[in-house]
């Protein structure tokens, strides 16, 4: 079984030669992404408002890692469709994290912290769904 283990390793590393790169970022959108949540809630809490920069670089390392991470899955058949609204949903999650404090002052508020923890699980959730979807795409190049 073990050699099994290591076929299918090795063949997937011949057919997609920056999968090191992708599993590392995928690692990466994950660390920081749970990171972020538990952050934000912490901060939402009115706990730690003093981590709120380390939140917001934070969340720029998860969305750099996020894109990085749609290029590559990119060069390896994942719709471009796809990629670019991955792409669009980093930028939406940035301009929102950067511009929360301006939107709704008071106490509906909360409603634009909700969306922000909204938007940046479902980042979170692109970021698997671009990896889940390298199987169907090298199977679909295998058919055409």
């Amino acid at each position: 079984m073990p050699s099994a283990s290591l076929d299918t390793l090795l063949t997937v590393r011949r057919k997609f030669p920056m999968s090191t790169a992708i599993v590392t970022l995928r690692m990466l959108v994950r660390l920081t992404g749970t990171l972020l949540v538990i952050l934000g809630i912490i901060v939402w809490a009115g706990h730690a408002r003093g981590l709120i920069p380390v939140h917001m670089l934070l969340g720029l390392a998860f969305v750099l890692s996020l894109w990085a991470l749609a290029l590559l899955v990119a060069r390896a058949g994942v719709s471009s469709g796809f990629v670019a609204l991955v792409i669009v949903w980093g930028l939406v999650v940035l301009a929102l994290g950067m511009a929360q404090t301006r939107l709704v002052p008071g106490h509906a508020h909360w409603v634009i912290q909700v969306i922000h923890l909204v938007i940046g699980i479902m980042a979170i959730g692109f970021g698997e769904q671009l990896v889940g979807r390298m199987p169907r795409a090298e199977a679909g190049a295998a058919r055409a």
